[in-house]
């Protein structure tokens, strides 16, 4: 297996992982596929996501202001990151 990972000029490990998924799933197993998860039960949700969007539009305000006046005038706590990441998707 060195031998081979070595003439395909990939780490042995990696084709250790590639070997036992072939194995397991046959050619569908070393397809590339999402590494992106098939649900996140901790993502923000659509109505909060909405308030982060409309808040901005009418303050123009930076992520960490618009984090804390969600908290005054909503009660809604997030993260500066958080109320970034909804205005920018």
């Amino acid at each position: 297996m060195a031998h081979i990972a070595a003439v395909a000029g990939i780490s042995r490990r990696c084709l250790a992982k590639w070997y036992a998924r072939w194995r397991t799933h046959g050619e569908d197993g070393v397809l590339d596929h999402s590494s992106r998860p098939s649900a996140s039960p901790t993502r923000t949700s659509e109505g909060i996501a909405d308030l982060v969007e409309a808040l901005r539009r009418q303050t123009r305000y930076g992520p960490a202001r618009l984090a804390a006046e969600l908290e005054r005038l909503h009660a809604v706590t997030v993260a500066p990151a958080t109320a970034s990441s909804c205005v920018a998707a």
